[in-house]
C-alpha cells in the first residue's frame, strides 16, 4: 500500500550552497521517507559551491535554476514535471538542510492519502522544533502571518513550515508565480481563497546540518524576507485567485 502511494509522489528539494550538509541531509531522506531516488527533484538554486555535483554524484535528478529565489527553483521543478508530460498524484516541498525530519515525510502522505485533503502543511511550532532551529525573527514572522490569515480568513493555523504536501492538480489550479520567499505565503492564501481543504499537522524540526540560513542567517536579510512576505499577502488579498 505505501509503495503505491510513494509512487504517486514526487519531493522537489531546492538547494543553493548546501555542499556541507547536502549529502547527509539526502541521505537522512532516502533513508526515511520510504520514497524511492527517482521520485526526488532537486534543484541546484545558483549555488557556487559545489552542490550539484554532489547531488549528481549520489545519483539524484539534479535540475539548474540561475536566477536565485526559493520559488523560481519550485517553477523550474514544476516546469520539467509539466514538460515531461508526468502526472503526479502528489508534490511534496522539502528543505536541502536537514532540517526536515525524514520520517515526516512519510506521515504527510499517510495524512493527505487518508483525509482527502489539497494541502497539508508540517507545523515546526506545534511539533517538536529542536533548540536554536528557528530563529526569533522567523518565530515572529510566522506568528504575524497565522494571525493576519485568522484575522482576513477566519482560520487558525500555528506555521507557514516549508514541508508540506499538494495534490499536483491544486498546485496547477494555483498557477504559483512568486520567484522568492513569497511561495509558501502564496500558496496558503491561494488555498485559502479557492476553498480547498487544508490540514495542519506537527512535524519536527532540526538545527540546519550546516551553514547559514537564506532567509534568517542575517538581520537584513530577515527584514527584506519579512517585508516580501507580508507585501505578498496584501497583494493577494487585492488580486485574488478565482476558482
Amino acid at each position: 500500500m505505501l509503495l503505491e502511494k510513494v509512487n504517486n509522489v514526487f519531493c522537489i528539494i531546492p538547494a543553493r550552497d548546501e555542499e556541507e550538509g547536502i549529502k547527509r541531509a539526502l541521505t537522512g531522506i532516502l533513508a526515511g521517507s520510504g520514497l524511492p531516488k527517482s521520485q526526488f527533484i532537486v534543484v541546484n538554486n545558483a549555488s557556487k559551491d559545489q552542490t550539484p555535483n554532489i547531488v549528481k554524484q549520489m545519483g539524484f535528478l539534479s535540475l539548474d535554476c540561475p536566477e536565485i529565489g526559493y520559488g523560481n527553483a519550485c517553477l523550474v521543478a514544476l516546469n520539467w514535471i509539466k514538460q515531461s508530460k508526468l502526472n503526479p498524484k502528489y508534490i511534496m516541498f522539502c528543505d536541502a538542510d536537514g532540517s526536515d525530519d525524514p520520517s515526516d515525510i512519510r506521515k504527510l502522505i499517510q495524512v493527505i492519502e487518508d483525509t482527502g485533503a489539497d494541502l497539508v502543511i508540517g507545523s515546526r511550532t506545534i511539533g517538536v522544533a529542536e533548540k536554536g532551529s528557528l530563529s526569533p525573527i522567523q518565530i515572529f514572522g510566522n506568528a504575524l502571518t497565522c494571525f493576519l490569515i485568522l484575522i482576513f480568513f477566519r482560520r487558525k493555523f500555528t506555521d507557514m513550515g516549508p514541508l508540506r504536501i499538494i495534490k499536483y492538480s491544486s498546485v496547477l489550479q494555483m498557477k504559483m508565480e512568486d520567484p522568492t520567499w513569497g511561495w509558501n505565503i502564496e500558496m496558503h492564501v491561494k488555498a485559502l481563497q479557492l476553498g480547498i481543504d487544508i490540514r495542519e499537522i506537527s512535524v519536527n524540526y532540526r538545527k540546519r546540518f550546516a551553514g547559514v540560513s537564506k532567509i534568517s542567517g542575517t538581520i537584513s536579510m530577515s527584514i527584506r524576507v519579512g517585508i516580501k512576505i507580508l507585501y505578498t499577502f496584501f497583494r493577494l488579498l487585492v488580486f485574488r485567485v478565482h476558482p
